[in-house]
């Protein structure tokens, strides 16, 4: 799958980075920070109660911005937490997370492997400069990494594909020299054929598709890109 490419482009959370561990690091973060005791059910209604956020920013209902505050202001009515400096918690929350560098199983491995190969190696990722890059960067495989673009910097998220060709032109490079990796088939693989790419949908778990968005390649471990 990787033969005549140049370079891989890689998505962070799901695909290198353990979200779920830096996630888990952040809130604990937040509550030893706050002097709250951190319960390890928390995190499983903070995670609901973001993706509901996201959905309802998505469609419109909520601008983007607001889902920073509001994810703690919801958490911790749910908890029962008499603290109301919604701010303020999302400040330590974005910290500690910038500080989690948790990669997942094989992450490491594969980075250094297609770097020896001579492969290009970027991130494409959505979010929060001051996040995504210090996570990426700081962590162990951020040393066979040539390139990270965010969202953030673009003003457009994936699966839009001004963020894929944005970063081509910093590379010099085409779309098929290019292939394209990650966990999520609405923003990597849709990015990718938005952007004349191909791509690679990881798939840990394996789920079934059932988006009709059709990745080139579909792989369970990332060290199936072993040519």
């Amino acid at each position: 799958m990787l033969n005549g490419k140049t370079a891989v482009f890689f998505d962070a959370d799901g695909t290198l980075i353990d979200h779920k561990a830096c996630e888990k690091h952040a809130l604990q973060y937040v509550f030893d920070g706050l002097g709250l005791r951190y319960d390890e059910a928390y995190q499983d209604k903070f995670r609901t109660i973001e993706c509901e956020l996201w959905v309802n920013a998505e469609s419109g209902h909520i601008p983007h911005k607001d889902i920073f505050t509001m994810r703690f202001e919801r958490l911790f009515e749910a908890i029962n937490v008499d603290y109301n400096d919604f701010f303020n918690a999302d400040e330590l929350f974005k910290t500690g997370l910038a500080g989690s560098t948790a990669l997942l199983n094989g992450a490491e491995e594969i980075m250094a492997y297609l770097y020896g190969k001579g492969f290009m190696l970027c991130v494409v990722t959505n979010g929060l400069v001051a996040l995504q890059k210090p996570r990426v960067m700081n962590s162990s495989i951020g040393k066979y990494i040539s390139h990270i673009i965010v969202s953030e910097e673009v003003g457009v998220h994936k699966p839009n594909p001004l963020i894929f060709n944005t970063l081509l032109k910093r590379i010099s490079l085409n779309a098929g020299n290019v292939i394209m990796i990650g966990d999520s088939l609405q923003n990597d693989v849709q990015g990718a054929i938005n952007a004349g790419m191909q791509s690679v949908w990881f798939n840990p778990d394996s789920v079934g598709n059932t988006t009709g968005i059709q990745p080139d390649y579909g792989i369970n471990d990332l060290l199936e890109l072993k040519i």
